[in-house]
């Protein structure tokens, strides 16, 4: 997979007393912005949680509704600035989302 850098912390006699920072190394859910339990270094195919598209959910956001309530789908960014009407971008994503799913 490539390289990777882990940051070290070194004291004044230049030894290494950590290696890696906790907060860095893990997923913040795009939710609730938690950290979660997801290395970054996971690949998302192995990954629960994970919405293609949009990031990495916690277990707590992942867990909340049906599984019916927990998938996504993303739309064409051009549908946002073609319809500025709210009722008429409701309808847009209603029609996109039956024609494709």
């Amino acid at each position: 997979m490539g390289e990777q850098h882990v940051p070290l912390t070194i004291d004044e006699n230049n030894n290494v007393t950590s290696v890696g920072n906790h907060n860095e190394l893990y997923e913040d859910c795009i939710l609730c912005g938690d950290k979660t339990t997801t290395l970054k270094t996971t690949h998302i195919d192995f990954r629960t949680g994970y919405i293609e598209g949009a990031g990495q959910l916690c277990r707590d956001c992942y867990m909340k509704g049906s599984s019916e309530g927990r998938e996504h789908f993303s739309i064409p960014k051009h549908f946002i600035k073609t319809y500025s009407n709210d009722m008429e971008l409701g309808r847009e994503i209603r029609k996109y989302y039956y024609q494709n799913y």
